[in-house]
């Protein structure tokens, strides 16, 4: 009997260190010399899990903890199960330390570099890095395009000239019964279905109240259109986000965004805008400015 219960005891102690685990990593910080400034927060995502995306520098220290401070309570590290764990790996099993584990949780980066991303997932205990590489094409795609699902066919973005990572796109959307699906969309890293996809983190959230985006994964869901109309998207295929802007009902729409002009001409005749300002030598499809007139070329 006496075995029984300090059986039970010990499985109550261990169900309850995990509840409290789980509830103290809402938060996790990257901390250390390898740092720009020592210490910054990661961003969370909707499936639990939180990105580190920007620069690391070689020989610094680099480890993860759920605590701004070290000296606060309850303070916790992600110990890499391996020694010499580099920062660029993945997925990499990780366990939870307590602060006098703090330099045993150390992870190794490699080379300095602006384009690490580190992505922590608290569910499956694994920390996994990269070096990004930017996309050379973005594409728009879905029942709720002019392109539909068809392959090779699908709507390009534009890549931002100052930001190699940020892509953007301006075009109509609406319901396209010929096709199926007919108010879903998703965006591709290519002409073709494999192997870059980005997905919402679930079906049919609505484009202009997302944020954030899901690389690959192992669902398909797609984003949809609750007003039919003209819009302005911007992905950030580095950190994961997207942006989007209801432009009107029509190109001859009322208010602040009011579309002037369509044209089918995509002369550099005169100068061109995007709508962040920048110049544009020659423009492709979507939304931009000329002679002070919002102008969509088709």
């Amino acid at each position: 009997m006496k075995r029984l219960l300090l059986i039970l005891f010990l499985e109550c102690s261990m169900f309850n260190v995990q509840c409290s685990f789980a509830q103290d990593m809402s938060h996790i910080w990257a901390v250390g010399s390898a740092v720009p400034g020592g210490i910054q927060e990661l961003t969370p995502f909707p499936n639990n899990q939180f990105k580190y995306t920007g620069r690391l520098i070689e020989g610094g220290t680099l480890c993860f903890r759920n605590k701004e401070l070290p000296t606060a309570s309850g303070v916790r590290y992600l110990k890499p199960t391996y020694e010499d764990a580099y920062a660029v790996t993945g997925p990499m099993p990780f366990t939870i330390a307590i602060a006098r584990d703090s330099l045993a949780s150390l992870w190794t980066v490699p080379l300095t570099e602006d384009v690490y991303r580190i992505t922590i997932d608290i569910n499956a205990k694994t920390l996994t890095g990269e070096l990004f590489r930017p996309w050379n094409e973005l594409f728009i795609v879905g029942g709720a395009t002019e392109c539909g699902w068809v392959t090779y066919t699908f709507l390009p973005f534009t890549r931002d000239e100052d930001e190699v990572c940020a892509w953007d796109w301006t075009g109509e959307l609406r319901e396209r019964q010929e096709f199926g699906e007919p108010r879903r969309f998703k965006f591709l890293g290519q002409n073709a279905w494999e192997p870059k996809a980005l997905h919402p983190f679930s079906q049919d959230e609505d484009i202009l109240g997302s944020t954030q985006l899901l690389t690959g994964g192992s669902g398909d869901n797609k984003w949809s259109i609750r007003q039919e109309g003209y819009y302005h998207i911007r992905v950030d295929v580095f950190r994961e986000t997207v942006h989007a802007e209801y432009l009107g009902a029509t190109p001859s729409s009322d208010g602040p965004t009011a579309v002037e002009e369509v044209v089918n001409d995509k002369s550099s005749n005169g100068e061109w805008f995007d709508l962040s300002g920048r110049k544009i030598n020659r423009p492709a499809k979507g939304l931009y400015i000329k002679d002070g007139r919002k102008i969509i070329v088709k």
